[in-house]
């Protein structure tokens, strides 16, 4: 059974999409796709051997034969159109595009990209929007006391959305998700930390501390 946060990833696959679970680790997530389709192609891969012997155990320890688990860095684990759908999960936004820009014949042949950010959730958002897509939905999950953002991507140029859009998500704004609260004061409170360490630096942090105050103000204008 999947936490919140996997579970999340899990619904924005379509139901119909061979699908590739990018960083696999222990292939829950790919069980659980195959589980709720058996009948399409699902390929679990993974950049290092150890998680990759785990994921064949976990799939074997389920009674599963049709799980391919594949040892590679990223998308070179794939070949463009075997699958229409790729998660990459539990990584740095800044990786996570980074992983999309390696392979970019890959990305073109996808119809959908469902990401979970650990960080740089802004950075990953403009990427999206820089390269012709645009984000179809999203959802917040908590896990532990801590809230997770998970983003479905799909083909095709928009505008790029404001920069507090950008950190917080746009259609978690615009769908009121629940836990958006909580999700913006979280936001709020990091920047918060940081400006209060960057003022007792003086002059020498005074531009820096600018910049996250006014981050810092176009977040709070979210909140009620």
């Amino acid at each position: 059974m999947l936490d919140a946060r996997l579970q999340a990833v899990a619904d924005f696959v379509p139901p119909d999409a061979g699908v590739a679970d990018i960083g696999t680790d222990h292939a829950y997530l790919a069980i659980a796709l195959y589980q709720a389709n058996s009948n399409r192609k699902i390929i679990a891969a993974d950049l290092n051997q150890g998680p990759c012997e785990a994921a064949r155990r976990t799939i074997r320890e389920a009674g599963i034969d049709e799980i391919e688990v594949r040892q590679g860095d990223g998308l070179a684990a794939l070949k463009p159109g075997e699958v229409e759908a790729v998660c990459i999960a539990g990584m740095g936004g800044k990786l996570e595009a980074d992983i999309l820009n390696a392979h970019p014949q890959i990305v073109e042949s996808l119809r959908c990209i469902i990401l979970q950010p650990q960080n740089g959730q802004d950075y990953l958002r403009k990427w999206l929007y820089d390269h012709k897509w645009h984000i179809a939905d999203e959802q917040l999950a908590k896990v532990d006391g801590r809230i997770y953002q998970i983003i479905k991507a799909v083909p095709g140029a928009k505008a790029m959305p404001s920069e507090a859009e950008l950190v917080l998500g746009p259609v978690l704004l615009s769908n009121k998700v629940p836990l958006l609260l909580e999700h913006i004061e979280g936001n709020v409170a990091v920047l918060q930390n940081i400006a209060d360490g960057l003022s007792k630096g003086g002059d020498k942090t005074a531009g820096k501390l600018a910049e996250i105050q006014r981050k810092i103000s176009l977040l709070e204008d979210y909140l009620p």
